[in-house]
């Protein structure tokens, strides 16, 4: 048998893809699912935004169609540097952004130009799925690090310090807002890893994907507290809302973007075109995009605060820590389960073949919470969200009463 590298043996298919496979085979059968498990956002980007778009592919024109820049469209990345000025984050110049094909593009090559084979990264547990299989496909190994729910899911700088071992240790990844937990980081939390990361000579991966996703307290640039030593990985999936066109980008210290890029264009040649001109349009529309962003904020928070009522009455046992941003909600519901011998990868299953509602389990971002639920308010309507968590509680009770395997 001819070789392989062996890497890919390191990689594993997304886990929510087999939460997608499910719900989409008990849809085709004419189950009404809903929807807590996605990762997307419920809401289009604005009309305008997508009238506009129109426009550009009814042009009798190859533009809309060519290849692009391999970094993106200069212009492109002048409106990025320009948004990130306006937003209240860092002075970067457009050479220090590469254009990605959406946010697993933007990790997959930031992660392949810092970790050394053999190197340590740390992540938080619970944090987002993708980037442990890519740290173990580049040769490297997570040292994880666990955050309390009860400490709203902040980091505890001493943990992570004890953590570190000096040339060992490559990188800290940084989600906020965070996936799955809804925490957005303190400023006096970035500030003392910040510190860390300059003193022990480490990169700080800084995923931004929700960052203008904020409903309480503000967003901390890490890149403002550490310019050396952070690389900030983003998408405009969530916003304006173009998951399946795949367009993102990275920011950080001109050297390493110089090698991102390069990894970056070995991987996918170059940023999804209509994706960019569609992003260009909006980006250069600031009024427009501060309203439209203003009324998003508004429908998650009234997704979000259904979602938190709707425990508070159905499920006062259970722990959930109330998202500062973000999709998602992190429910723990060890109360419940761990005295039935459920764990939430069982119940996630139960969950969706009897009560028809989608969730995530929550080991698949870490191994703290065995019990818990990611729920995702940012696709149905707040009514169905509360009909979502009625039918968790549902489901607890016929687990607690020995009656869901009837």
């Amino acid at each position: 048998m001819p070789m392989d590298s062996g890497r890919a043996s390191m990689l594993r298919e997304s886990p929510t893809r087999r939460v997608d496979a499910l719900r989409e085979r008990l849809a085709r059968e004419g189950r009404d699912i809903i929807l807590l498990s996605t990762g997307q956002p419920g809401i289009p980007p604005p009309r305008w935004l997508r009238e506009a778009t129109a426009g550009i592919l009814l042009k009798e024109s190859m533009e809309a169609y060519a290849y692009t820049p391999s970094r993106g469209y200069a212009s492109l990345r002048d409106l990025i540097a320009l948004d990130l000025r306006e937003l209240g984050g860092p002075e970067v110049e457009p050479d220090q952004i590469v254009v990605t094909a959406g946010g697993q593009d933007a990790m997959y090559s930031t992660l392949a130009a810092i970790v050394p084979e053999g190197s340590e990264v740390i992540l938080l547990d619970p944090t987002y799925f993708g980037y442990e299989p890519l740290i173990q496909h580049f040769g490297g190994k997570v040292r994880w690090v666990p955050v309390s729910i009860e400490e709203g899911f902040q980091p505890d700088p001493d943990k992570i310090l004890e953590a570190v071992e000096k040339g060992r240790t490559s990188a800290i990844v940084l989600v906020t807002p965070d996936n799955p937990t809804g925490r957005v980081l303190s400023k006096k939390v970035a500030k003392a890893l910040a510190e860390i990361a300059e003193d022990y000579d480490l990169w700080i991966v800084a995923d931004e994907a929700y960052k203008t996703l904020i409903y309480e307290g503000e967003h901390v640039w890490l890149y403002d507290l550490a310019p050396e030593r952070v690389i900030s990985v983003n998408t405009f999936s969530k916003d304006p809302g173009i998951p399946g066109w795949r367009l993102g980008y990275v920011y950080g210290p001109k050297w390493i973007i110089s090698k991102i890029h390069l990894i970056h264009e070995s991987l996918v040649y170059c940023p999804p075109n209509v994706a960019q001109r569609m992003v260009m349009e909006y980006l250069s529309r600031r009024r427009e995009r501060m309203e439209f962003l203003k009324w998003l904020r508004e429908q998650y928070i009234a997704r979000r605060d259904a979602l938190l009522d709707e425990v508070a009455k159905r499920l006062p046992d259970a722990r959930i820590h109330k998202p500062e941003g973000g999709m998602f909600a992190f429910l723990d519901l060890s109360p419940y389960l761990e005295g039935a011998g459920v764990d939430g990868e069982r119940f996630a299953e139960l969950l969706l073949v009897q009560e028809g509602v989608a969730a995530v389990p929550g080991v698949y971002f870490g191994k703290s919470y065995p019990h818990a639920l990611r729920l995702s308010f940012s696709a149905e309507t707040p009514e169905r969200i509360r009909e979502g968590v009625r039918r968790i509680a549902s489901l607890t009770e016929r687990i607690r009463s020995n009656t869901a395997w009837q």
